[in-house]
């Protein structure tokens, strides 16, 4: 059984420091260049590289993350960031991009790639396309059961790797555009606003509450220390630790305490435990509470920390009275408060700050254990009963950051050392380091019979154990000394100098590529030259429409759609009642594809190949792809298939390459410009979402089920400025969050043209046969000139999305 990686975040050099000392395998990071924590300090192009050295000297894998979607304009220069990591020995790159993916593997051919979880990768035949790819490791959707696990490691031998500790997210990851959307700032493009964060109100129709106001998109955090053994056995190759925003003291606990339970459980699998302390050290640090997240089961509402969206902290007392002449209140403790701690007093209008003075006894302390009464200064009185947590433990933090500040406590690499000295010959070292690494070095001195003290063993290893400025330990010392021999010690030290400076460097280029990149940017400037000579031809703005009942099709149909998109995410619905709608579109010479959902997971995946049948056996030519499976299945079953917006499609290349996977057509990421859709060339059709209500969140928590009472009909979540986001939930429990404001683009058809979009979409799901009706008839007039439409005929809160604007 090998034991997994353990895999630390980094935000900041300190943060990196915070990791390598305590313990990790391999830390993940960004440069000031395309990762998806923009709002990390991060690491310019210096940093980086000394980051490489530092970690690399110490054993320890470096991985940056270039993890955003990127626009064509930007593929040049994340050419030259990936060419300058490739140039400093950086030993993974974590990508979203499909295009950028392929682009590496082209001409970077030794760099390790890996599939972010903002790739969004669910099931076995999704993972087999990208080994295909020739990608390495795959970091899994954080959905996903250990079973779903097990079973595309055991398929595909690719590493994988998976979320053990941290934030998690309320959407599949790669698949929310709730931040986009609503303040223009793309979780996509590593600007995410973490709306998952703010309260809501879950409302009827009217708009009238059905709860209170909670922080209903707001998860636990996940915590799976005391189930690593599961996860070792189900042979996860890597274990994430989420927390690139997180402070150095954080990434230090945490790692720490990873580190110990993996070894303790290699050590003695049968004694594995969490001791108690150590659980409590890791709530203190940080904690929403804690979940399993999907490892197991469905959670339900234990998933969530719809109460606190911030740090809970520990228990440590409740308010026992308020004295309003000084202002002061009682709190009896149940744990340890010292000045300096962080405290936070729950209740309606929870508030907290960090101490700075308090009593016990009527006199002032420093610190005070369980069972002691203090009274402490608030800026109100707090009813007596209220909770009160400790979020911030100044004396473990002080511990902490001694782990990666002290030099006493630095961690070293075992080395051992083999010197020779014969007279009348040069002395000579041997250091070989715990990877094998070997350095031997000759002295110019030619030993000397000694005149007068003769060197002896003691001294010479007291000179070779001056270690302590270098990242090496002193493991086996050797040394084979004539008697009555004499070295300077001036010698003794260069020779040792010389070695270890030897061999860090040979830790340091052991990262180094030996293949030279390609020329990458001669192969970038002809993907891009030959797009133009072989693009698809423009042929004119066709409409398309998706929906989700025969009625709609068919009305649809009437009102001049030429493409019909039948089905959504309810794949059981979809089946039993598409025929109908498959000879309304066949009867009228419209096209049809078959809808299949964005998130299908190993088990429903495993139908699909008897559910592709049958629509051969009925004729249904055609399939709308949401994931890189169903792609793939439907391209090897011979369907005409169209890759759906969920895929992420930002740049030429991934546009491109979809085609090389089975695509005949691609709907684009709804976050692109017109103006950058315009430098998208294609040997394929290009078609983007015009009107409709888009889909902002996808998530395997049942919104409605855990907040709501049986009977009461939901219609969505209001916010905090009142908008109104309508929800669903599908078939499979899962939770679809829309727009407040339905997409209009009806007096923009001229510009779609222009930027060479071959089909526009309609995306009216959920929507009566009445109005889909209208808005096609709407759209197919307005495409033909025949009348002037006013938007807010259409719908009367409407968006122009990002065509104008983009995203940050």
């Amino acid at each position: 059984m090998k034991a997994p990686e353990i895999l630390s975040p980094a935000g900041s050099f300190e943060a990196l420091k915070a990791a390598v000392e305590n313990g990790a395998d391999a830390v993940y990071l960004g440069g000031k260049e395309f990762n998806a924590r923009k709002g990390a300090v991060n690491f310019d192009r210096d940093e980086l590289k000394a980051a490489c050295e530092y970690a690399h000297l110490k054993g320890v894998n470096i991985y940056v993350t270039v993890n955003i979607l990127l626009s064509d304009r930007e593929m040049e220069e994340a050419g030259n960031f990936i060419d300058f990591l490739y140039s400093i020995g950086v030993d993974g790159i974590i990508v979203q991009d499909l295009g950028l993916g392929f682009f590496i593997k082209k001409n970077f051919k030794e760099m390790e790639l890996h599939a972010s979880t903002q790739m969004t990768i669910h099931n076995l035949e999704s993972a087999r396309v990208l080994k295909e790819m020739n990608f390495d490791r795959i970091v899994l959707a954080r959905e996903l059961s250990l079973d779903d696990i097990k079973e595309i490691k055991r398929n595909t031998g690719l590493k994988v790797e998976t979320f053990v500790h941290g934030a998690l997210c309320f959407c599949y990851s790669g698949q929310c555009l709730m931040s986009s959307f609503i303040g223009a700032r793309s979780g996509n493009r590593g600007q995410c606003a973490q709306p998952c964060r703010l309260p809501y109100t879950i409302v009827d129709k009217e708009a009238r509450p059905l709860t209170r106001k909670l922080h209903f998109l707001s998860p636990r955090d996940l915590n799976m220390i005391e189930y690593l053994p599961r996860l070792i056995e189900a042979g996860i190759d890597s274990f994430k630790i989420e927390g690139r925003l997180k402070r150095p003291e954080y990434v230090a606990q945490v790692t720490a305490l990873y580190r110990k339970a993996v070894d303790s459980f290699f050590e003695n699998p049968e004694k594995f435990k969490i001791e108690f302390e150590d659980k409590k050290r890791l709530a203190q640090i940080f904690n929403r509470d804690f979940t399993t997240g999907y490892y197991f089961k469905n959670p339900g509402s234990e998933l969530m920390s719809i109460d606190c969206p911030r740090n809970k902290g520990i228990f440590l007392g409740k308010v026992t009275g308020f004295n309003p002449k000084s202002g002061m209140t009682q709190i009896l403790l149940e744990d340890t408060l010292r000045v300096g701690d962080g405290v936070d007093f729950r209740g309606d209008d929870s508030f907290g700050y960090t101490v700075t003075r308090f009593f016990a006894n009527n006199k002032e302390a420093k610190e005070a254990g369980a069972g002691t009464l203090i009274e402490i200064k608030t800026k109100k009185s707090l009813p007596k009963g209220t909770p009160v947590y400790k979020t911030s433990d100044i004396t473990l933090i002080e511990q902490l950051k001694e782990t990666y500040r002290n030099l006493k406590l630095e961690k070293k690499i075992p080395v051992d050392i083999e010197v020779a000295i014969k007279k009348g010959s040069p002395m000579q070292i041997k250091v070989v380091d715990e990877d094998g690494n070997i350095s031997t070095q000759k002295a110019d001195f030619i030993t000397e019979k000694a005149e007068k003290k003769p060197l002896e063993q003691r001294e010479l290893r007291e000179q070779i154990d001056r270690l302590g400025n270098t990242v090496f330990k002193l493991r086996k010392f050797t040394a084979r000394i004539d008697d009555d021999v004499m070295v300077p010690f001036s010698v003794i030290n260069e020779l040792r100098r010389r070695a270890i400076e030897d061999i860090e460097q040979q830790r340091i280029k052991a990262h180094i590529k030996l293949t030279p990149p390609g020329n990458w940017k001669e192969n970038l400037k002809n993907v891009y030259d030959f797009e133009k000579e072989t693009a698809h031809p423009y042929t004119g703005l066709k409409f398309s429409v998706r929906v989700n009942s025969p009625e709609a099709a068919k009305a649809a149909i009437f009102a001049g759609a030429e493409i019909i998109y039948y089905g959504g995410e309810d794949l059981s619905v979809t089946f039993s009642s598409y025929k109908e709608s498959y000879e309304s579109a066949k009867n009228n010479g419209r096209k049809f594809y078959l809808v299949f959902p964005r998130i299908i997971k190993n088990d429903k995946m495993k139908l699909l190949s008897s559910l592709l049948g049958e629509l051969k056996k009925n004729g249904v030519k055609g399939v709308l792809a949401g994931n890189l499976g169903v792609l793939n299945e439907a391209k090897e079953r011979g369907f005409e298939t169209v890759a759906d917006f969920s895929l992420n499609v930002f740049n030429s290349l991934s546009l491109n390459l979809l085609e090389t996977l089975g695509a005949n057509r691609v709907v684009l990421s709804t976050e692109l410009t017109l103006s950058q859709i315009k430098q998208m060339k294609s040997r394929v059709e290009k078609e983007c979402i015009v009107q409709g209500k888009i889909p902002l969140m996808i998530s395997e928590h049942n919104l409605i089920k855990s907040n709501v009472k049986k009977g009461e009909e939901v219609f969505g979540l209001k916010d905090r400025i009142g908008k109104v986001f309508p929800v669903k939930v599908d078939e499979n429990g899962r939770t679809h969050i829309y727009n407040c404001d339905e997409l209009c683009m009806i007096n923009y058809l001229d510009q779609i043209s222009q930027s060479e979009i071959s089909v526009a979409q309609l995306y009216l799901t959920d929507e009566t046969p009445e109005r889909v009706h209208y808005v096609v008839s709407a759209y197919v007039k307005a495409a033909n000139k025949a009348q002037e439409i006013d938007e807010s005929e259409i719908t009367p809160d409407f968006t122009h999305g990002h065509y104008f604007r983009g995203v940050l």
